[in-house]
């Protein structure tokens, strides 16, 4: 390797970014082994072995504050990190395993429909997990196609609307809460031709939903039904 190795020449051999190498000096993960008084960074074969050791534990998942303390020689639990990544890991592999059963059954699902628009993939992607008849991939199909306009100031109204009215808990005889019912049975239920297994399907989904889904959640959703329910009784 020689004496030093210039910034850009270290780069290439450890696959490192210049911009990298930078950043590990600011934090104090691999201090350059000289720096000269033009301010150029060199590094020398204690570099390569500290760089090697630094790579090696970021292959691990390891964080670069767990690696400079380590390095240190600080107090740090390689056990523990050690369980925790296998965890971590194994949380991964769950997700990815889950991941293709739900690719391999929108493939199955799709199989015979080769024209699929954008717009109705990402849909079906989301309810692939709903054993979704050919019939039902067809007639959603047909109704992507229509493109129906989508005002999205609307749907912002409709959502702050919606979320106040649940906090409040008020009853399906107000006002602004009869609003949000007749916007979603207008504008989503009957512009988008939803029957009552697509119904049944979207509490199952928002009820296994942890995060918002453009402004539905859990809780907002079913308080939508409730109050629809109770509406449909009073008329």
């Amino acid at each position: 390797m020689g004496e030093y190795l210039k910034t850009k020449a270290f780069s290439k051999l450890t696959g490192v970014s210049v911009r990298t190498l930078q950043y590990y000096d600011e934090i104090g993960l691999l201090k350059p082994a000289y720096t000269n008084e033009h301010g150029h960074r060199f590094y020398d074969e204690h570099s390569f072995s500290k760089m090697f050791i630094i790579l090696s534990f970021k292959e691990m998942g390891m964080e670069l504050q767990d690696i400079r303390q380590t390095m240190d020689g600080n107090s740090f639990d390689i056990h523990a990190f050690l369980n925790e990544e296998k965890q971590r890991t194994e949380r991964m592999i769950s997700h990815l395993q889950l991941r293709l059963m739900r690719l391999s059954a929108l493939e199955e699902q799709l199989t015979g429909n080769p024209d699929i628009s954008l717009d109705t993939l990402s849909l079906l992607s989301q309810l692939s997990g709903n054993n979704m008849s050919s019939e039902e991939i067809q007639k959603y199909i047909e109704i992507s196609k229509k493109h129906p306009v989508f005002d999205l100031q609307a749907w912002d109204t409709f959502i702050q609307n919606l979320n106040d009215c649940c906090e409040r808990d008020l009853p399906a005889t107000d006002q602004r809460v009869i609003a949000c019912i007749e916007y979603w049975l207008e504008k989503v239920i009957q512009a988008n031709h939803v029957d009552s297994d697509w119904i049944k399907r979207s509490e199952q989904y928002y009820q296994n939903q942890k995060r918002t889904s453009f402004g539905i959640t859990s809780k907002n959703y079913l308080y939508l039904m409730k109050v629809m329910d109770a509406y449909k009784n009073t008329e």
